[in-house]
């Protein structure tokens, strides 16, 4: 009877640590709903990165995503500048898309920059993505690295950057944000000094 019992015991042991591992698990893939706050400073900026609100943007020279040529944030300068990062394998970045796509469109007779810039994806995949959701905004291609989203402190997509005429960043956005944040985070940073 004992090596019964024994066995009983170990099964029992067994089954114990697999569920406080299962709800353990589940604890952490739960992070609640998603901040798409837009950021207005450093005291609210809830991720530590190098790009905060009040900080200036740091450079980037990145291929473009399509054809050739480069795109870089100082042939930008002067102009209000909204800089995305973004992944074809991300779920919010779907959902992003044509949000982006309606915001480019609506501001298209403006000098408002949308650039997006792709976060640790295949370029391959990326391109895909782009063309499937018809994007027709500036698609920079971070060659899957995340060389530039280190620059800006990104540890999560979709994250945005609102870019003031004189390089500074005025705002960051974690996830999706309303459609009226970003008409003020537009706002904000087309404002003439």
């Amino acid at each position: 009877m004992p090596a019964k019992r024994r066995r009983g015991g170990v099964l029992l042991g067994g089954l114990a640590l697999a569920v406080v591992i299962a709800l353990g698990v589940g604890a952490a893939l739960r992070s609640g709903p998603a901040d798409t706050t837009i950021d207005p400073g450093p005291a609210k900026t809830r991720i530590a990165g190098l790009a905060n609100p009040g900080s200036r943007a740091p450079a980037f020279d990145l291929p473009k995503l399509f054809g050739t040529g480069r795109v870089s944030l100082a042939a930008l300068r002067g102009r209000p500048v909204i800089v995305n990062f973004w992944a074809s394998y991300c779920g919010a970045c779907r959902s992003e898309f044509p949000v982006l796509a309606d915001l480019a469109a609506h501001h298209r007779g403006d000098d408002l920059a949308v650039v997006g810039i792709t976060f640790r994806d295949i370029s391959s995949d990326s391109r895909d993505f782009a063309r499937t959701n018809h994007a027709t905004w500036t698609l920079a291609d971070d060659e899957n690295s995340d060389t530039v989203g280190r620059q800006y402190g990104v540890r999560s997509i979709p994250q945005t950057f609102f870019i003031d005429r004189d390089g500074v960043i005025r705002a960051r956005s974690f996830g999706l944000p309303s459609r009226a944040a970003l008409d003020a985070a537009i706002k904000r940073i087309a404002a003439r000094s």
